[in-house]
């Protein structure tokens, strides 16, 4: 899509910037596809809790930050993924999918991709999440879906991909990453 030019080539831009990964917070996420027999793949979105920071309340994919503890960024993702959701996953499965620079929080973050094939039970960690949804992967694969999304960087207003489902905006990397991943664009 064309209205996204100018964030293509921002995103190009910060992908040639080592220094910008080196010194922003690692982080990873995943975007869990699940296919149930006899039911339309879905994907998991969770909508963060209200609290004072940079990503209050958003809709987001599950994951977080990297613990020393962890030996890389799938260790992360995984770990990330039962903390917030109950959801055991084998960090070992993960696919990697793209890299996205978080500017407002300073995070770097690394999102990966894993199918399930079973029905999910949910152990929700009500101090960071408030609910999950189950969105199918048509909703993303829909073009008619994709809202453009004015964000600023750097002084400059750009258009960003993003997406709303029950009244709920889904933005910033969750939606760009949710657009390389269903609509074949690289950045």
């Amino acid at each position: 899509m064309t209205e996204f030019l100018h964030f293509k080539q921002l995103y190009q831009i910060i992908l040639q910037k080592p220094e910008i990964k080196e010194q922003a917070k690692q982080a990873a996420v995943v975007v869990l596809i699940v296919e149930e027999p006899l039911l339309e793949p879905y994907l998991i979105i969770i909508e963060r809790n209200e609290y004072d920071g940079h990503h209050s309340g958003q809709m987001a994919l599950p994951g977080g930050k990297m613990d020393l503890s962890d030996q890389d960024l799938r260790e992360t993702a995984a770990r990330e993924v039962l903390e917030e959701i109950g959801v055991e996953i084998n960090h070992q499965e993960l696919i990697y999918l793209t890299e996205h620079w978080i500017h407002v929080s300073n995070y770097w973050i690394t999102a990966f991709s894993i199918h399930l094939n079973k029905k999910l039970t949910y152990d929700l960690n009500k101090r960071e999440i408030n609910r999950i949804f189950e969105i199918p992967v048509s909703f993303f694969q829909d073009p008619a879906n994709i809202i453009p999304f004015e964000v600023s960087y750097d002084g400059n207003k750009i258009l960003s991909p993003s997406f709303k489902f029950e009244g709920n905006m889904i933005w910033g990397a969750t939606a760009l990453i949710m657009y390389q991943l269903f609509h074949g664009e690289e950045n």
